[in-house]
């Protein structure tokens, strides 16, 4: 049985009422899986040259069944309010362009910052999220399945819209400001800026393998010390992958790996970097705890070498003149150029030709 297709016509019409009071502003799209709220997987939906899409690429990859996200960044002035659940009431929230998400109960506001810095990202754990930097929603127009019990609470002159998210309020967003939004965000923010801090980042870059790179020597822990979380093994502490108003959904084992207890998966600290360079989220990149079906998403995925190495480099997990991992190289080849990588008897990738290695290498300095 085929499942609806998005509306295209929704987004559109949704694009150009987001346009009416903010003409500068370039909304940062998406694509998420079809039938699905998560990013496609093989490419970081914040890389600006393959994760971002230009409306006219949105409305085709819709038309072909998939659905779109659209993300608040830290260089543009669009806040997106999320209110799940019904605990947060409609009337508690400033009237703006408005959209009814899947459940026909939850809903996005989307509406214009004027604050100075930006309204900030506010989490909660049954209420909804304030989405401002680098988080995005569900655009409308797409489609996701709603359970069988939830279709049962939907009005029947409302069933038809079931799974889909559709324009509540057509009108242009208005301005926000952080003293305009419903008190739950405002007093969940207040409590979290009161909240002990994590710890400061007490670790140093590994040194310098001339055989491999270093990024397969960090450990958990080193993730652990690099972003501030504790290695004491007896407690729990605020998530370094998401936003939580808990400040328990994370903790370091005496295996030494990272447990993310909101979604019920361990990391090593390779995938730690997958996650924290955007690549991949909890689900996709770690093992799942006992009893929970699957695995790693990592197992054979060449870009999950790469954004982890590249994250690692940048935010000085590894030394200067690191060597980039081979199979870091062969996902650019084969990326970039549709170049097939051969291997030895070992499964183990071969040495790129050098021709092929030279224009990898441009690229990364032109691209990366």
């Amino acid at each position: 049985m085929s499942l609806p297709m998005p509306r295209v016509d929704e987004f559109i019409r949704f694009i150009k009422l987001l346009g009416q009071s903010a003409p500068d502003l370039v909304p940062w799209l998406i694509r998420l899986n079809p039938a699905g709220k998560d990013p496609i997987e093989g490419v970081s939906w914040k890389d600006p040259t393959y994760g971002r899409l230009t409306i006219y690429q949105a409305i085709d990859y819709m038309k072909h069944g998939g659905n779109i996200g659209i993300a608040g960044t830290d260089h543009d002035n669009l806040v997106m309010t999320d209110c799940d659940g019904g605990i947060i009431k409609e009337n508690e929230v400033k009237p703006t362009l408005n959209v009814r998400t899947r459940s026909r109960i939850g809903l996005h506001a989307y509406s214009i910052n004027i604050d100075t810095p930006k309204i900030p990202n506010i989490p909660t754990d049954e209420a909804g999220e304030v989405r401002s930097i680098w988080q995005f929603v569900v655009a409308p127009g797409s489609y996701v399945p709603v359970s069988t019990a939830k279709l049962e609470l939907i009005p029947e002159a409302d069933k038809e819209n079931a799974g889909y998210y559709t324009i509540n309020n057509p009108i242009a967003p208005t301005t926000l400001t952080y003293s305009e939004l419903p008190n739950f965000f405002r007093e969940t923010h207040e409590r979290k800026k009161e909240a002990p801090k994590r710890l400061p980042s007490t670790f140093n870059p590994k040194t310098v393998n001339r055989e491999h790179s270093a990024l397969f020597d960090i450990t958990a822990e080193d993730v652990c010390r690099k972003e501030g979380g504790d290695t004491d093994t007896s407690t729990r502490w605020g998530s370094i992958f998401h936003d939580s108003d808990t400040d328990a959904n994370m903790s370091l084992s005496n295996e030494g790996l990272l447990q993310c207890w909101r979604h019920s998966c361990s990391f090593n600290g390779l995938q730690a970097l997958v996650v924290l360079s955007g690549y991949m989220d909890c689900n996709q990149a770690g093992s799942p705890h006992e009893g929970v079906a699957g695995s790693s998403g990592m197992i054979g995925d060449n870009g999950a070498i790469f954004h982890a190495w590249k994250y690692a480099y940048e935010h000085g997990y590894l030394p200067k003149g690191d060597r980039i991992p081979t199979k870091a190289l062969v996902y650019i080849a084969e990326k970039e150029f549709h170049y097939k990588a051969q291997k030895n008897s070992k499964g183990e990738y071969l040495m790129l030709p050098t021709n092929v290695y030279r224009e990898v290498l441009r690229v990364l300095k032109e691209k990366y």
